[in-house]
């Protein structure tokens, strides 16, 4: 009787099972019950040892792409799949994981040119619809993702992903009630989605619901340390709202938590530089911002608060030097001929 809950929940969790027929191959069955316990490593092992043996289906391609995304080791995956590409140039499965690899490492070109190859082979297919609306976004072409998207959920519409990817794009547009909508949907499917729960607490923020919101970053806090995600963001963005609502100490902790995940984050060591020159503690809030600007020197935010701490500490000409610098980033920026590219570099 565990056995058959343990193979129910994974087919709640993969959305695609729809019936127990038979009895999966071990890696491929290992692979499912891996990521459903969070052993995110260990199941992208077994999913690409399932994919390559050729018993893999539609549902552990899905899972072996969404390993990458909390691993992130991309490069290795692509080298992976570009090799098995080379013995079956035309499966459709590998198509949707190249192509996906290379939206996640911003290679546009690559990632939607696989996904047309594939498209022609497999029109119907929900995945490559997503792949095209996920590729939309980077382009900000919202109304073409939208619709993507919406063709996508039409083929399956008992996909969390589909739902949360839908919930972002409203989001993005500023729709908060219909993200709200969206997230929800996704989380009716899987109840466990960290980033629908984050998206859902940046919706109820931005529509104004405190309790909600409060809430909501919680629970993705929660399922981030439950699952060992290592993501750095629900921390950052739960720590700004509580910094926003005059709750420093618990900021703090929460950005703390973030750097012992991502140390290399240049949001996470802007806003501990800025909450720490709210508490007035500057020389340490100098620091954090010098490594958020190291990091990032095209982080304009990064480079004004510098400027001010440095006022402040009485370092005159280095924040004159940094508020030239701002100004020259800024305007890079908002010029619309540099959309798409980085800034140049501080000389």
């Amino acid at each position: 009787m565990a056995t058959v809950g343990l193979k129910v929940a994974i087919c709640i969790l993969v959305l695609t099972c729809g019936s127990l027929r038979g009895q999966l191959p071990e890696p491929c069955e290992k692979g499912l019950v891996d990521f459903n316990g969070g052993r995110v490593a260990e199941s992208q092992s077994s999913l690409w040892d399932c994919v390559e043996s050729g018993h893999g289906n539609e549902t552990h391609t899905l899972y072996l792409a969404q390993t990458y995304r909390g691993l992130k080791n991309y490069a290795t995956g692509l080298t992976r799949t570009n090799a098995a590409l080379k013995q079956r140039p035309n499966n459709v499965d590998l198509l949707y994981l190249a192509s996906y690899l290379r939206y996640r490492r911003n290679e546009t070109k690559e990632a939607m040119a696989l996904a047309s190859k594939a498209y022609r082979i497999a029109p119907d297919d929900w995945r490559i619809h997503q792949i095209f609306a996920l590729n939309y976004i980077s382009f900000s072409m919202l109304e073409e993702a939208k619709l993507s998207l919406l063709q996508a959920l039409r083929l399956k519409p008992d996909n969390a992903e589909l739902h949360y990817q839908l919930a972002r794009l409203y989001f993005t547009q500023g729709s908060f009630v219909n993200s709200i909508n969206s997230s929800k949907k996704a989380l009716e499917i899987f109840p466990d989605y960290l980033e629908a729960h984050h998206n859902l607490a940046l919706s109820y923020e931005g529509n104004g619901d405190v309790d909600l919101a409060i809430r909501s970053f919680q629970r993705a806090v929660d399922l981030n340390r439950k699952y060992n995600r290592q993501d750095e963001l629900p921390l950052i963005d739960f720590a700004v709202y509580q910094r926003m609502g005059g709750m420093p100490e618990a900021a703090l902790s929460l950005l703390e938590e973030a750097l012992r995940i991502n140390p290399q984050s240049s949001k996470a060591n802007y806003e501990v530089g800025e909450l720490l020159r709210d508490m007035k503690r500057y020389k340490e809030a100098k620091r954090y911002l010098e490594v958020a600007y190291e990091l990032d020197p095209c982080n304009t935010r990064a480079i004004y608060g510098l400027a001010m701490v440095s006022r402040i500490l009485g370092d005159t000409p280095r924040a004159f030097a940094l508020l030239k610098r701002f100004k020259e980033v800024d305007a890079q920026t908002k010029d619309p001929s540099n959309a798409g590219k980085k800034c140049n570099a501080p000389q």
